[in-house]
Formats: C-alpha cells, sequence, structure tokens
C-alpha cells in the first residue's frame, strides 16, 4: 500500500453526483425499489477510467496491478451500506481488486481502525521484509494487514515473483567485471521502472531498494540520491 493522491473529479460527477444522490436517499427513505442502473451508477466507465488513472491500474490496498488478470472494483472507502449520501461522493471513491473489496466489505475504516491511503501515510504504520508486510505497532497497521489479508498467499507469492526479479537486477548491478556506466544505467532504470509508485509492489520494492543501497559502491548511486 502507498500513499495516493486524488484526481479531479469527472465531468460525469460533477454534473450528475448531486442528482443521483437525491434520487437514492428519496427511494430508500421511502422504502422504494431503486433501479439496477440507479444502485451502480458510480461504475460509470468515466468514473471508474479516472479511478484507475489516480491508481496507476492497481488495487488501492495491495497494490496488485488488476485489469490485465480481473476487471477491478470501484471501491467505496466508507461503506455505502452505512452511508448512502457517499455513494457518489469523488473522495470516498477508489479502485480495488475483488479480494480487498471483500474483505473489507462494509466495514467502518475509522472504527476498524484501516488505512485510508488518500489520507495516511501507509509507510508510517507498514513495512516490508521480503515479501511479506508487517506492522509498525500500530492499530492501522495491525488491521489493515489482518482485515485485508495483506499476507495472504497467493498475494506473497506475486510480490516473491517481483522481488525475485528486483533482485536479479540487483545481481547485474553488483558484478565488478561490468563497466560502472553500465551499471549506473542499469541502476537509474531500475529507480525509475520498478521503483516509481505506477510499478506493481511498489511499496516493497522500494524497501529492497532501500536495503540494496549499503551494498553499491558509492559512485553509483552517490548521483542518484
Amino acid at each position: 500500500m502507498i500513499k495516493l493522491t486524488k484526481s479531479n473529479k469527472p465531468n460525469v460527477l460533477i454534473q450528475n453526483a448531486e442528482d443521483w444522490t437525491n434520487t437514492l436517499l428519496q427511494k430508500l427513505n421511502n422504502n422504494l425499489p431503486l433501479t439496477s442502473t440507479e444502485k451502480t451508477r458510480y461504475r460509470h466507465p468515466e468514473i471508474k477510467a479516472a479511478l484507475v488513472s489516480e491508481t496507476n491500474g492497481k488495487c488501492a490496498y495491495c497494490e496488485s496491478k488488476l485489469q490485465h488478470i480481473h476487471h477491478g472494483d470501484v471501491e467505496h472507502i466508507f461503506p455505502k451500506s452505512l452511508a448512502p449520501e457517499k455513494t457518489f461522493e469523488w473522495e470516498n471513491l477508489t479502485f480495488a481488486c475483488e479480494i480487498c473489496n471483500k474483505n473489507k466489505s462494509n466495514k467502518d475504516p475509522n472504527v476498524e481502525y484501516i488505512i485510508d491511503p488518500y489520507h495516511i501515510d501507509p509507510a508510517a504504520h507498514l513495512f516490508f521484509m521480503g515479501s511479506f508486510v508487517f506492522t509498525l505497532g500500530t492499530s492501522l497497521g495491525k488491521n489493515s494487514t489482518e482485515i485485508l489479508d495483506l499476507n495472504r498467499i497467493t498475494l506473497c507469492e506475486q510480490r516473491k515473483e517481483k522481488l525475485e526479479k528486483v533482485m536479479g537486477i540487483f545481481d547485474t548491478i553488483l558484478r565488478k567485471e561490468l563497466p560502472l556506466v553500465v551499471r549506473k544505467t542499469i541502476y537509474n532504470n531500475l529507480l525509475a521502472n520498478e521503483g516509481s509508485t505506477s510499478s506493481e509492489y511498489s511499496a516493497m520494492i522500494n524497501s529492497a531498494i532501500l536495503a540494496m543501497k549499503g551494498n553499491l559502491p558509492k559512485e553509483l548511486v552517490g548521483l542518484n540520491d
């Protein structure tokens, strides 16, 4: 999990959110049935596209890249079942994988201490050792890890594959027989690509990069950090 920044509200919400919300609340208050369209307007393609863009196509919680394996879910940070008035609130929407979305379910993040990555920096509560995420002694870290199941087997296996790739790159960087300029280029590419916030599991990757810096020659990293 990494800190996220909210992007501009999509036009479809600017134009319709108030009316959609009023219709929803009126029907709920009068015990009237909602149409399937009224229930799912928050999944509008323009809304989903904006969320995919601001999360770099990753689950806001586990950082798995989604659309090549799953369509991904429009997630309500504060559950719409607890606060229907927030159903179309842009600041309450994000992009999540099916598993994290299901695990979080209708839990109140304020009561259950689940990290909202738009308002709380996960780095203050979570850190990586290898492919496993650990907590920094906070309720937000502990509960987020347990409720979202951030060390589930399949997720750890996916992170392990990514980490092995990165450590293979470091193996090349550490080869003294290679010219320094070549090693610098490889290192810079690692930072720009695997270490970018758009990369899958970037929190884990950057923990590995930080841990490996002490093993790199100063002349290699000195000009980059």
